[in-house]
């Protein structure tokens, strides 16, 4: 379970957030749209714990939290298989799931390819494959498909549906294609004069 009660947070005096208020269930795959700059970036960055809400409170039931980043955070000195080793060296998972892993987003054959040698999609799903390696059970995945066609997003959309299947996966994305291929359900986020709604839609 995650819960947002009266949730408020502001930028230089800029509110983002305005009392917010929702409940997720403890699972399920829900996709966030809204327009650009209506503050879903934000609403992970506190449900997360990198920021913390002027107002209100977020609480959870989850026990282990993964965030992919808009703009993938990969380390420059290692490589793709060393990127997702470090991940799985905090568990006790067994370090030959890197391999599989890897093959599950595409990039076997970049193994021993160091990010600098990557296409922007590319480092796009060795920052997906890192989340989705470390067996969270509330993953926040931050436009994980940007810069990927259509095609591709059909392959690797039955790895996410299968990597969290009995916690929380949020995703942020412009596209509702997205959502069918998850099968998840749609939260638009918006803010009026009244305050900052999640709506679930039917």
């Amino acid at each position: 379970m995650l819960e947002l009660k009266n949730l408020s947070f502001s930028y230089q005096g800029h509110p983002v957030i305005q009392d917010l208020s929702f409940h997720f269930p403890q699972s399920g795959i829900f996709v966030l749209m809204g327009p650009s700059g209506g503050g879903k970036t934000t609403l992970f960055r506190l449900i997360s714990g990198l920021e913390k809400p002027q107002n209100g409170s977020i609480r959870s039931t989850h026990q282990r939290l993964a965030f992919a980043f808009q703009e993938p955070r990969l380390i420059p000195w290692m490589t793709c298989a060393e990127n997702v080793a470090f991940i799985l060296s905090w568990q006790k998972s067994d370090r030959d799931n890197v391999s599989q892993l890897l093959r599950d987003m595409e990039l076997e054959e970049f193994e021993n390819a160091y990010p600098s040698a990557l296409s922007g999609g590319m480092k796009q799903r060795l920052s997906l494959c890192r989340a989705l390696a470390t067996n969270a059970d509330l993953l926040l995945l931050d436009e994980p498909f940007s810069g990927l066609d259509a095609a591709l997003k059909k392959r690797l959309a039955p790895h996410i549906i299968t990597a969290n299947p009995r916690g929380l996966t949020l995703i942020v994305t412009h596209d509702e294609r997205d959502a069918e291929l998850l099968g998840a359900s749609i939260l638009t986020l918006s803010t009026s004069s009244e305050g900052t709604t999640l709506t679930r839609k039917k």
